[in-house]
Protein backbone atom coordinates (compact mmCIF):
# COMPACT_ATOMS: atom_id res chain seq x y z
CA UNK A 1 0.00 0.00 0.00
CA UNK A 2 1.32 2.84 -0.95
CA UNK A 3 0.62 6.69 0.87
CA UNK A 4 0.08 9.44 -1.19
CA UNK A 5 -0.28 12.90 -0.25
CA UNK A 6 -3.05 14.82 -2.39
CA UNK A 7 -3.79 18.15 -2.49
CA UNK A 8 -6.91 18.51 -4.01
CA UNK A 9 -8.02 22.37 -3.94
CA UNK A 10 -8.70 24.43 -6.75
CA UNK A 11 -6.42 27.21 -7.57
CA UNK A 12 -3.23 25.74 -6.56
CA UNK A 13 -1.24 24.08 -9.11
CA UNK A 14 1.28 21.23 -7.48
CA UNK A 15 3.32 20.64 -10.55
CA UNK A 16 4.28 24.34 -10.87
CA UNK A 17 4.91 23.94 -7.00
CA UNK A 18 7.07 20.69 -7.44
CA UNK A 19 8.96 21.88 -10.34
CA UNK A 20 9.75 25.29 -8.04
CA UNK A 21 11.10 22.89 -5.46
CA UNK A 22 12.98 20.83 -7.55
CA UNK A 23 14.98 23.82 -9.33
CA UNK A 24 16.02 25.02 -6.02
CA UNK A 25 17.27 22.25 -5.17
CA UNK A 26 18.83 21.84 -8.61
CA UNK A 27 20.37 25.91 -7.84
CA UNK A 28 21.10 24.68 -4.57
CA UNK A 29 23.07 21.75 -5.26
CA UNK A 30 25.06 23.80 -7.91
CA UNK A 31 26.00 26.92 -5.57
CA UNK A 32 27.64 23.64 -3.45
CA UNK A 33 24.85 24.24 -0.63
CA UNK A 34 24.74 20.61 -0.05
CA UNK A 35 28.19 19.67 -0.61
CA UNK A 36 28.68 20.16 3.21
CA UNK A 37 25.72 17.47 4.06
CA UNK A 38 26.73 14.89 1.60
CA UNK A 39 24.67 11.66 2.16
CA UNK A 40 25.81 10.02 -0.12
CA UNK A 41 28.30 7.36 1.44
CA UNK A 42 25.77 6.82 3.79
CA UNK A 43 22.96 6.04 0.87
CA UNK A 44 25.89 3.81 -0.79
CA UNK A 45 26.08 1.25 2.17
CA UNK A 46 23.88 -1.96 1.53
CA UNK A 47 24.08 -4.52 4.69
CA UNK A 48 24.42 -7.02 2.34
CA UNK A 49 28.05 -6.19 1.38
CA UNK A 50 29.38 -6.31 4.67
CA UNK A 51 29.29 -9.88 4.69
CA UNK A 52 31.20 -10.74 7.87
CA UNK A 53 31.27 -9.37 11.18
CA UNK A 54 34.78 -7.95 10.89
CA UNK A 55 33.44 -5.82 8.08
CA UNK A 56 30.67 -4.51 9.66
CA UNK A 57 33.13 -3.63 12.71
CA UNK A 58 34.97 -2.03 10.54
CA UNK A 59 32.39 0.10 8.62
CA UNK A 60 31.24 1.13 11.99
CA UNK A 61 34.10 2.21 13.42
CA UNK A 62 34.80 4.52 10.71
CA UNK A 63 31.50 5.49 10.66
CA UNK A 64 31.71 6.45 14.34
CA UNK A 65 35.19 8.46 13.77
CA UNK A 66 33.75 10.82 11.37
CA UNK A 67 30.71 11.12 13.72
CA UNK A 68 32.53 12.26 16.39
CA UNK A 69 34.07 14.54 15.09
CA UNK A 70 31.81 17.73 15.94
CA UNK A 71 31.89 20.77 13.25
CA UNK A 72 32.72 23.79 15.64
CA UNK A 73 33.16 25.96 13.15
CA UNK A 74 30.16 28.41 11.99
CA UNK A 75 27.74 28.22 9.52
CA UNK A 76 27.20 30.42 6.69
CA UNK A 77 23.78 32.45 7.68
CA UNK A 78 22.03 33.32 4.43
CA UNK A 79 19.52 36.24 3.88
CA UNK A 80 16.44 34.49 2.75
CA UNK A 81 14.27 38.41 2.18
CA UNK A 82 16.51 41.18 0.10
CA UNK A 83 14.83 44.64 1.93
CA UNK A 84 15.45 43.58 5.88
CA UNK A 85 17.62 40.80 5.16
CA UNK A 86 21.16 42.00 5.86
CA UNK A 87 19.85 43.46 9.21
CA UNK A 88 18.51 40.34 10.21
CA UNK A 89 21.14 38.26 9.17
CA UNK A 90 23.14 40.86 11.39
CA UNK A 91 21.11 40.26 14.22
CA UNK A 92 21.49 36.63 13.98
CA UNK A 93 25.20 36.84 14.08
CA UNK A 94 24.90 39.13 16.80
CA UNK A 95 22.86 35.95 18.36
CA UNK A 96 24.98 33.71 17.05
CA UNK A 97 28.14 34.86 18.35
CA UNK A 98 26.41 34.65 22.09
CA UNK A 99 25.27 31.43 22.16
CA UNK A 100 28.49 30.30 21.22
CA UNK A 101 30.17 31.85 24.06
CA UNK A 102 28.23 29.87 26.44
CA UNK A 103 27.80 26.46 23.74
CA UNK A 104 31.75 26.06 22.47
CA UNK A 105 32.75 24.75 25.96
CA UNK A 106 30.07 21.99 26.01
CA UNK A 107 30.80 21.32 22.68
CA UNK A 108 34.40 21.03 22.46
CA UNK A 109 34.20 18.96 25.82
CA UNK A 110 31.75 16.56 23.82
CA UNK A 111 34.08 16.29 20.97
CA UNK A 112 37.08 15.23 23.03
CA UNK A 113 34.57 13.22 25.05
CA UNK A 114 33.38 11.61 21.59
CA UNK A 115 37.10 11.28 20.22
CA UNK A 116 38.29 9.24 23.55
CA UNK A 117 35.26 6.95 23.36
CA UNK A 118 35.87 6.07 19.97
CA UNK A 119 39.76 5.80 20.69
CA UNK A 120 38.52 3.01 23.49
CA UNK A 121 36.06 1.00 21.07
CA UNK A 122 38.93 0.87 18.72
CA UNK A 123 41.43 -0.43 21.22
CA UNK A 124 38.66 -3.13 22.66
CA UNK A 125 38.18 -4.39 19.37
CA UNK A 126 41.92 -5.04 18.69
CA UNK A 127 42.36 -6.28 22.43
CA UNK A 128 39.66 -9.03 21.04
CA UNK A 129 40.96 -9.62 17.77
CA UNK A 130 44.74 -10.33 19.44
CA UNK A 131 43.02 -12.73 21.80
CA UNK A 132 40.80 -14.12 18.97
CA UNK A 133 44.31 -14.23 17.64
CA UNK A 134 45.98 -16.33 20.75
CA UNK A 135 42.82 -18.63 21.11
CA UNK A 136 42.09 -19.57 16.98
CA UNK A 137 45.99 -20.42 17.49
CA UNK A 138 46.06 -22.65 20.24
CA UNK A 139 42.71 -24.41 19.30
CA UNK A 140 44.92 -25.32 16.29
CA UNK A 141 47.38 -26.40 18.11
CA UNK A 142 45.26 -28.71 20.29
CA UNK A 143 43.87 -29.86 16.85
CA UNK A 144 47.09 -30.77 15.36
CA UNK A 145 48.57 -32.35 18.60
CA UNK A 146 44.99 -34.69 18.34
CA UNK A 147 45.56 -35.52 14.63
CA UNK A 148 49.10 -36.72 15.66
CA UNK A 149 47.85 -38.80 18.16
CA UNK A 150 45.21 -40.29 16.73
Amino acid sequence: MEDIFEIQTPGIDTEAIMATIRQRVEEKRHAGVYARYNLSAIKAIEMDNLKSDEAYLDYYLRTIWRAADIDLGDFPIPSKTPVIGKPVVMLKKIIWQLLKFYTFRLFSQQKDFNAKMVSIVEGLNRKMDRRTAVLEDRIENLRSKLTIDS
